[in-house]
């Protein structure tokens, strides 16, 4: 058995799930030791419960393994396990991240990016919010993390295509049980403009207990989490709660107060989270954390852009033309010198020079 393949048959053992996986590898090298160890070196675990002594010891179910692995490579997926260099470094940061996270599409290069959930039976107001919002962040070169429900999470991936970054759905089942059904074509889409991920390994349903365990990824993927509409007691407010467990940032879209899925935002606002109306109040919110993964030195490419916009204002599309860069990564860019200060946006989405006033 391949290495890679181990961190499946791992996963693949009934009740032993990310925490008791984590407790493994502070003891054991990697999860070939784990499922090579012994009957008696897994008994004098104390931290194992019965039924999983009795899972690990009856050892790695190689016909399972083998129709998982299967099952992924007829649909064109793969898996990346928590100490590959692939694995989303954000994700790695939280208490129980996946053991293996299952992949359709592209997860590199997903950062920035930010959560946009809500619930599934949408205002035409909070539909409307949540794909302007997912669109113009998106334009802005952050990616957008949601849940493939229906309702506002549809809306967020939609307007995320629009944009120029990536979009992420994280599934609540298997990778090739995509839920709700009527979002297959959307999966399909997702797949083209950035990936669809589930920590369940392949054949898995969707069973109501996996919603609140899929929400922690969600958040675990984005530097912070906006909702869009929500009823207090929702799967959006437990989305909220994952994030502030993270050290994530919360954010929050007001409503009308006639509108009871408005009651969510409203008591998240009360409680300190951002107001969100727009894309740049979402910028500035994040811009500090985004400000620590900056260097402090202008990459030449940075230096390129500079030099472009020091005369006149320039759409993305003509400075990626004249780096001779892709689109995405000049739209990464431009974010970057935004953020530092150094260029600005004007009327037409084009960039300038920044000067000073006064």
């Amino acid at each position: 058995m391949e290495r890679r393949e181990a961190w499946i048959a791992l996963d693949l053992i009934e009740h032993i799930g990310p925490r008791t996986v984590t407790k493994l590898l502070e003891i054991f090298a990697d999860p070939l030791a784990v499922l090579n160890a012994g009957t008696r070196t897994l008994n004098n675990l104390p931290f194992l419960t019965a039924q999983q002594r009795a899972a690990l010891c009856a050892g790695a179910d190689a016909a399972a393994l083998k129709e998982a692995v299967d099952r992924l490579a007829s649909i064109g997926a793969d898996w990346v396990c928590r100490d590959e260099d692939g694995y989303p470094a954000l994700l790695k940061e939280i208490h129980d991240p996946p053991s293996v996270l299952y992949v359709r599409g592209n997860l590199h290069d997903i950062d920035p990016s930010v959560a946009v959930v809500g619930t599934r039976s949408p205002s035409h107001y909070g539909g409307e919010v949540a794909f302007s919002l997912s669109r113009d962040l998106s334009l802005r070169g952050v990616s957008i993390v949601s849940g493939l429900a229906r309702g506002i999470d549809t809306y967020a991936h939609r307007g995320a295509m629009k944009g120029l970054g990536k979009t992420v759905a994280v599934l609540g089942s298997g990778i090739d049980c995509v839920y709700p059904p009527e979002n297959l074509a959307l999966a399909e889409e997702i797949c083209s403009h950035g990936a669809v991920v589930s920590e369940f390994p392949p054949g898995t349903g969707p069973r109501p207990d996996h919603f609140p365990r899929r929400n922690r990824i969600i958040t675990g993927l984005s530097a912070g989490v906006v909702i869009v509409e929500a009823t207090l007691r929702s799967g959006a407010m437990i989305t909220a709660r994952h994030a502030l467990d993270q050290g994530r940032l919360c954010m929050a879209v007001p409503g009308a107060i006639t509108n009871p899925r408005s009651r969510g935002p409203h008591e998240l606002l009360r409680q300190g989270a951002t107001l969100v109306e727009q894309a740049d109040d979402v910028l500035m919110e994040i811009a500090p954390q985004l400000q620590g993964t900056l260097t402090a030195e202008t990459p030449e490419d940075e230096h390129g852009i500079i030099s472009l916009v020091a005369g006149e204002a320039l759409g993305i599309e003509e400075i990626a033309s004249a780096l001779k860069t892709d689109i995405s990564e000049t739209t990464r860019m431009l974010t970057a010198l935004e953020l530092k200060g150094v260029i600005e946006r004007v009327a037409g989405n084009r960039f300038t020079r920044r000067r000073l006033h006064g």
